[in-house]
């Protein structure tokens, strides 16, 4: 390949975990160049505890493969 001569790009949005990721271009098909890639806000709840408190959960479990 030479210049931008047969780059296919695509954007993609990632959703941070608790546990590392990678992300190539080969995990999106037949693109090889990302454009853009978004990372989505970490997650974070509170919710109100028996003790009177608040419990915090900070993060999502990444989803398991079957």
């Amino acid at each position: 390949m030479s210049g931008s001569e047969g780059i296919k790009e695509t954007s993609t949005t990632i959703t941070p975990y608790t546990t590392s990721q990678t992300v190539q271009p080969s995990d999106l098909g037949d693109y090889n160049s990302f454009s853009q890639i978004t990372v989505s806000a970490i997650a974070y709840t509170e919710t109100d505890n028996l003790a009177g408190g608040k419990t915090v959960t900070i993060g999502t479990v990444a989803p398991v493969s079957p």
